[in-house]
């Protein structure tokens, strides 16, 4: 489905925009599949009280305009969303022609041996039931599905078990015998059990004329229909064909079906009933059999509401005949087994709405959930087709999808119909309906392979027919007094015949001149046979020759006269068509002089007419310049002079800004610079005043550093005690480089909260959720592995409003193999200098000695990346 919009004047936020990826360019695959067809069924309006949100624009668009009481209607900011799809039935279609462009191709390609789905989606109270199902007096889509398939192969059919069902979503084909045997045990049973009561006969006997007999029908194949009707209930399947254990269906209470695949990789219900039936009466017999054990409910929006899907499928089973077109070849392996799917999809609807509670709730729940996954199905095959990828398609989650796993995966024909309630109230639902009828349409399936024809298995096409006009030659001759006719026994595929077949003799017995004596006779005959036959087909030649002769010169009489004919045909038609064309032209060019007359005369009055006005309107326009060049040329020399005198008191004061600014700047880098290459730093009077009573800085508490220094000075740390930042609001600020070599290591630090950057600015220093700092130094040691240095620190609001970093721990990480020989000399090593340690403890590493090692990982880190305090 394509959406044409038409904008409004709302928030664009609530466009319904439904964005499609681009399609990959694969035209191989495009030829072998085709899109999923999607039709719309709108529903008569209950009342005509009732608003409508939905018009028909054209067969295959309908526009679709929210209330104003719908959500889209009050964040959107569309009016109108236009919505096409192959086909779309407004509310006065009728079943007919709904069946006509969905359905009656969808039962050529059955009687063709391919398989067909069919949905019927949308909300409750929409009418899905009534379109797949219909009444006694408007028929749906399943009853004509019926009435033309069995109008189709009427002629074709097989008597009763000749084909029977595996249990294995096969079929195996009985002989003559059996499938009597098979016959006459039902009856038997028949009998003894009586007539059913649980029929409906006014709805079992609506058998209709109107349907049309449709092509495909192969008359070599026999052919037979099977039935089974199943419903998904709480993502449980239940066969509602079932024989029921007790007297009452009702209360019978019928048993969960489990999903499996057969040998060819199709999907099926295990041990489901399955039904032969001879006649559509058959046949809605055994649906309202299942209807009656279908499980319906009330709700708020329908009186009576499928609560679950159900699926009703027609399967078709042919196989060809035997070299005499009477009996079915005893072979499984040329039976070709075709289903058609008719699935009423239990209607989506809102817990708002509805107000189900307990068993309704649940029921819904499932339904909505179930839905759900068809729609996740359908999006990942788009999303696959589409993109080329391989992501696994979630068939499995609901039985549903799983049932018809194979249909998505090119078994056969996919389609959809749509039900839409035009009300108005109905809006929010619509519009989720018409996104998934969308997105459906966009699924490609792959096209299933066609059946094998009767060449194709080595059989001769038209032998049913040829035995059929066989008998009734020999019916004739029967009549006539030759009743040896009877006896005749000849080869359908030969016009003529030699006899039977070669006799086996053998000349190692001891009658050998008997068994001469009796083939020389067989010979004889032979060859008498065929000398009869010789003569027979030299006169028939000799007859059809001469025929052919008279006619070949009744033949050429005949062109000799067309000929004459032609030409003077010709003549007559040449000088007609001369004189026509003369007058055409003659004709043509007085139109011509006439409307170019008429062109002319009105072109110069409009000339006239224009050229006046536009005079008289150039000497208006020229007033009104010369009007405007005198008021706005006193208004502009004004507004230049004040707007020349305003820049130039701007410019004035952004120069004393800056100057000011470049002083206080000034100012400050003489300070730092002054305490960075002193061990001790006093501080001027002038700026104890303006830094809140900061005195001195002493080089003993505190590292410091420049770009350029080699040398590290310890000092106090500037800092006001009143700004302290609270314990429980620090935040690690991780300083490292861009591109860090992953640590890998088993102790590995972990901040709760942290904030890792690459270069440190002014306002990150200041902001109070940044209590702790570190530094993150990667460098390569001796033996070529990396080793990764974290110096640790608190940041501490200065007096004069600043911040500044005071470094106390530093943390060395570096990865070892536990195996290779340099972990090994490694580990040896460090026993030793832990035995050195031990023995001269002014060895470890003091205070001061670990302030030298930040300042110096801290010097390395600026060349790289330049650190604001």
């Amino acid at each position: 489905m394509n959406r044409m919009r038409t904008p409004a004047k709302t928030p664009m936020s609530s466009r319904l925009a439904l964005k499609t990826p681009q399609r990959k360019a694969n035209s191989a695959n495009s030829l072998n599949r085709d899109p999923v067809q999607v039709y719309c069924r709108i529903r008569p309006m209950q009342s005509d009280a009732d608003l409508s949100c939905l018009k028909v624009i054209s067969p295959t668009t309908v526009v679709l305009t929210p209330p104003e009481f719908a959500v889209n209607y009050k964040v959107g900011n569309l009016k109108e969303t236009q919505c096409t799809f192959s086909q779309v039935f407004d509310a006065d279609s009728k079943q007919r022609d709904v069946y006509m462009s969905v359905a009656q191709s969808l039962v050529e390609n059955l009687i063709r041996g391919k398989s067909g789905l069919l949905f019927s989606y949308g909300v409750t109270g929409s009418g899905k039931t009534y379109t797949m199902t219909g009444d006694v007096k408007h028929r749906g889509i399943m009853p004509r599905c019926l009435d033309a398939l069995f109008k189709t192969i009427s002629d074709y059919q097989t008597k009763k078990f000749v084909f029977k069902p595996d249990r294995m979503n096969g079929f195996e084909i009985l002989s003559e015998a059996d499938a009597m045997l098979e016959r006459q045990t039902e009856l038997n049973s028949n009998l003894f059990k009586g007539r059913r009561k649980d029929s409906d006969p006014e709805i079992a006997s609506q058998a209709s004329t109107d349907a049309d007999i449709l092509p495909g029908v192969d008359e070599d194949n026999m052919y037979a229909v099977f039935v089974t009707y199943v419903e998904v209930y709480n993502n449980s399947v239940f066969d509602l064909l079932e024989e029921p254990s007790t007297s009452n269906m009702r209360q019978a209470t019928l048993q969960s079906r489990v999903i499996r695949e057969d040998a060819n990789h199709n999907m099926y219900v295990h041990g489901v009933t399955e039904l032969e039936v001879k006649s559509v009466e058959q046949a809605i017999e055994a649906f309202q059999r299942g209807q009656k054990r279908k499980r319906v409910g009330h709700t708020i929006l329908n009186a009576e509401s499928s609560r679950s899907h159900s699926v009703f499928t027609i399967r078709l089973v042919q196989a060809p005949t035997d070299a005499q077109g009477e009996y079915v070849v005893q072979d499984k392996q040329t039976v070709t087994v075709s289903q058609l799917s008719l699935v009423d999809l239990a209607g989506s609807e809102r817990l708002n709405r509805t107000k189900n509670t307990g068993q309704r709730l649940r029921e819904a729940g499932n339904i909505n959930n179930s839905l759900m996954t068809l729609r996740t199905c359908l999006e990942v095959l788009r999303e696959n087709q589409m993109t080329g990828g391989s992501k696994k398609v979630p068939y499995r989650d609901s039985k549903l999808t799983n049932l018809f796993k194979n249909f998505f995966d090119g078994e056969g024909n996919v389609r959809m119909i749509v039900c839409v309630n035009p009300r108005a109230e109905e809006y929010d639902e619509t519009v989720q309906v018409m996104k998934f009828s969308e997105m459906t349409q966009e699924v490609q399936i792959a096209r299933p392979t066609p059946m094998k024809t009767a060449s194709d298995i080595g059989f001769t096409p038209g032998r049913r027919k040829a035995n059929q006009i066989f008998k009734k030659a020999v019916d004739n001759l029967e009549e006539n007094g030759k009743p040896e006719a009877r006896l005749f026994d000849i080869d359908l595929g030969l016009v003529y015949s030699l006899g039977p077949s070669f006799p086996n003799y053998r000349l190692d017995s001891v009658e050998n001149e008997r068994v001469i004596y009796d083939l020389m006779k067989f010979l004889e005959n032979r060859i008498e046979k065929r000398r009869v036959l010789l003569d027979d087909f030299n006169k028939r030649q000799d007859a059809f020759r001469l025929q052919l002769m008279h006619l070949e010169k009744e033949n050429l009489m005949l062109k000799s006269e067309s000929s004459s004919i032609k030409a003077t045909l010709k003549m007559e038609r040449q000088k007609n068509g001369a004189l026509e064309n003369r007058i055409i032209i003659h004709e043509r060019s007085l139109d011509d002089l006439n409307r170019k007359l008429k062109e002319v005369t009105q072109e110069n009055d409009f000339l006239r007419q224009t050229m006046d006005e536009k005079q008289r309107a150039l000497l208006q326009k020229e007033k009104e310049c010369e009007n405007t060049k005198k008021k706005y040329a006193a208004k502009v020399g004004m507004e230049k002079n004040k707007m020349e005198s305003e820049l130039e008191q701007r410019l004035q004061q952004q120069r004393s800004k800056f100057e000011e600014k470049y002083k206080q700047d000034a100012k400050k880098l003489k300070l730092v610079s002054k305490i960075l290459n002193s061990t001790e730093v006093n501080v001027p009077s002038s700026s104890r005043s303006s830094d809140s009573g900061e005195t001195m800085m002493k080089a003993s508490d505190v590292v410091y550093r420049t770009p350029n220094a080699k040398t590290i000075h310890r000092g106090l740390a500037v800092a006001n005690p009143r700004h302290r930042r609270s314990k429980s609001a620090d935040r690690w600020l991780e300083h490292r480089d861009k591109k860090t070599v992953p640590l890998g290591t088993i102790f590995q630090p972990y901040y709760k909260a942290r904030k890792s950057v690459t270069q440190v600015e002014e306002q990150d220093l200041k902001d109070a959720a940044n209590g702790k700092y570190c530094l993150i130094d990667q460098v390569a040691d001796t033996d070529g592995e990396v080793e990764t240095r974290i110096y640790k620190g608190d940041i501490i609001p200065t007096t004069g409003g600043g911040a500044q970093v005071v470094l106390n721990d530093v943390e060395l990480l570096k990865q070892f193999s536990p195996t290779s020989p340099s972990r090994q000399h490694q580990q040896e090593n460090a026993r030793k200098r832990s035995i050195d340690d031990t023995e001269t403890p002014s060895k470890r590493i003091t205070a001061p000695n670990l302030a030298e090692k930040c300042a110096q990982a801290i010097e390395g880190h600026s060349k790289k990346k330049k650190l604001y305090m």
